[in-house]
Formats: structure tokens, sequence, C-alpha cells
């Protein structure tokens, strides 16, 4: 199972404020800086995204497997209560709305960087005044 906590640095989008405000001073240094980082933090969002799907998916199997006899019948754990499954279950469910919750502003934020990229690009190139407003 991977760490979930090892995960979350990994699966948190960036704070928007710094690309909105090289926007607003036409900065170009830090709308460089920005996206010359961009990389290494897609990729790192992508394998550790990978990773906890993976790992999701596994659970679910074990978790399946163990639930299921020959021909896929339900079978009762001895000693198990009832609820175990539904519990380990649940807390699966949890982990993939959190991951999907995470892909969701992990685009959102893939979306406003191009956008901005774009806004600079249109704003604030080719002024003679040092790209100042």
């Amino acid at each position: 199972m991977i760490a979930p906590i090892v995960l979350v640095a990994t699966l948190v989008a960036p704070d928007p404020a710094p690309l909105r405000t090289a926007l607003e001073r036409c900065d170009r240094g830090a709308i460089a800086a920005l996206t010359a980082i961009e990389p290494k933090r897609r990729a790192a969002f992508s394998g550790a995204a990978y990773d906890e799907q993976r790992a999701i998916a596994t659970e679910r199997a074990q978790l399946d497997a163990g639930l299921l006899g020959e021909g896929g019948a339900v079978v009762a754990q001895p000693g198990a209560a009832p609820a175990a499954g539904d519990r380990v279950r649940a807390a699966l469910e949890a982990r993939q709305r959190r991951l999907d919750d995470a892909r969701t502003v992990e685009r959102a934020w893939r979306e406003s960087l191009e956008d901005g990229r774009a806004a600079f690009l249109a704003q604030c190139t080719g002024r003679r005044d040092g790209n100042q407003p």
C-alpha cells in the first residue's frame, strides 16, 4: 500500500497567486520560472496519481478476492464482522474520491497556467517599456 501522506504533498496543485501576480505585473522572469518547473511538477503528480490508483485497484481486488468464493459467490469470512468489508470498501471509495478531486484540481491548474501563458503572450510581449504595465 502506498502511504497516503506521501501522496498528499504531490497531489496538491500549486497556489495560483504567483501566476496571477506575474500576469498583473507582466513579470517575464516569474512566468519563465513557473513554466520551467511545470514539467517536473506534472511528472511528479502523474506518477503519484498512478501509484495511488494502482494501490486502490490492488486493494479493491484483494478485498473482492477475499469476499468471493468459487463461481463468484459471496463468502462470509469466519470471525469477521459483517460491516468490516463495508468499512474497508468505504475507505477505498473515500481514497478514490480524494484522488478524483486531486485530478480535477490538477486539470483546472493546467488550464489556468496555459490560459495565463496565453494571456501573458497576448498582453505582455513586445513592449518597449520593460514589460511594465
